[in-house]
């Protein structure tokens, strides 16, 4: 899909996820984007999460960077539509990480096709992409501080925080 492949910002990311997840599933909520350093753990990185019972969706900063920095747009993109419908799906109460998984896949595949990067991402994982994020030096994990994304809009709607 040509909306997601060719987006300028995260925003106009968002809006392809939000405008698939309408169409999929009916389903729409507000959020607002925000970006933290959210650290590593050994092998294992979290991408963003999404604070039950919020308005909002972290994405953790030192992974988008360094994709930012090495891969070609699209699959950048690709690499935040598989993270933002994640978030998102859970944002709209959905909290099983396996059923997410599993929406997350099956919707990519639908709206992007079988042999997109993020629907491929959703059966070999962002590593396979991406092998030199999941290998940044671990650390303690700072103390947690969001900076809301400035100037991101969503699609249909306002909201309070």
């Amino acid at each position: 899909m040509e909306k997601v492949d060719g987006a300028d910002t995260i925003s106009d990311v968002f809006g392809v996820v939000e405008r698939v997840v309408l169409e999929e599933l009916n389903a729409h909520r507000p959020v607002m984007l925000g970006l933290a350093d959210l650290g590593v753990q050994g092998s294992f990185m979290i991408g963003a999460f999404h604070p039950v019972g919020s308005n909002l969706i972290v994405l953790n900063r030192a992974p988008l960077e360094r994709i930012g920095a090495s891969a070609p747009k699209a699959l950048f993109n690709a690499y935040c539509f598989h993270i933002l419908l994640h978030e998102y799906l859970h944002s709209l109460g959905v909290l099983n990480e396996q059923l997410v998984r599993e929406m997350v896949y099956e919707i990519s595949k639908k709206f992007l096709g079988e042999e997109h990067p993020a629907t491929l991402m959703g059966v070999r994982g962002v590593a396979h992409f991406f092998p030199f994020i999941m290998h940044y030096s671990p650390g303690t994990l700072p103390e947690l501080r969001v900076e809301i994304i400035r100037g991101f809009k969503q699609q249909s709607s306002s909201y309070f925080v």
